[in-house]
């Protein structure tokens, strides 16, 4: 009850995320997993190899307006600095995952972070 007075639920049960009609996320359960392995061991196992993490970051939002509400700022932040840490360019980023708040103020937020920084030397 107290997610649904926040306006964070989507009153229909559908969460539309980065689409202009979004009006909030839906609750749901789900699982994955993702088995890690040093490179040179996959090469040596000749394991099927479907990606390879090159650099990682983490960091906060730091003060923002709440959990809709992510700071743009800090998310440019962070994936410039997966960038360093990876040793890649903008513009050789092919896919990115997004957290995806299914609201109408979190959703530009971050797309407008990925943007700023991924879309830099792009046509």
């Amino acid at each position: 009850m107290a997610l649904s007075r926040a306006q964070m639920m989507a009153p229909d049960g559908h969460c539309k995320t980065f689409d202009e009609a979004a009006d909030g996320y839906v609750r749901g359960e789900g699982g994955g997993i993702a088995v890690l392995k040093k490179l040179a061991d996959a090469m040596r196992d000749g394991d099927r190899i479907l990606a390879v993490i090159r650099g990682s970051a983490v960091n906060h939002d730091g003060r923002s307006g709440g959990l809709t509400a992510p700071s743009g700022p800090a998310q440019m932040g962070v994936i410039l600095k997966a960038l360093e840490m990876a040793r890649v360019q903008p513009a050789e980023i092919g896919f990115g995952e997004t957290h995806g708040t299914g609201t109408a103020l979190g959703d530009p937020i971050e797309v407008e972070a990925l943007s700023a920084v991924l879309c830099e030397g792009r046509d």
